[in-house]
């Protein structure tokens, strides 16, 4: 299981409003998957710009991991 640790956010009155009743009373796990998609996300992106660089993938993810790879 994932430790937890307990945080203070301060949101729009509108927004933590929708967030709420989307939650259906469980604000917490609905936060935290929101947070988890946006991480996703931004990974997604930031791997995408990787990919769109000028670089042998093979090549780059032997270096990373040091193995060969056929």
């Amino acid at each position: 299981m994932t430790a937890k640790e307990r945080v203070t956010v301060t949101l729009p009155a509108d927004l933590l409003a929708a967030a709420k009743i989307a939650s259906a009373g469980n604000l917490s796990a609905y936060v935290e998957r929101a947070l988890r998609s946006e991480a996703l996300r931004e990974a997604g992106d930031a791997i995408a710009s990787w990919r769109g660089r000028d670089v042998d993938d093979i090549e780059e993810f032997a270096d990373m991991f040091g193995e060969e790879i056929a």
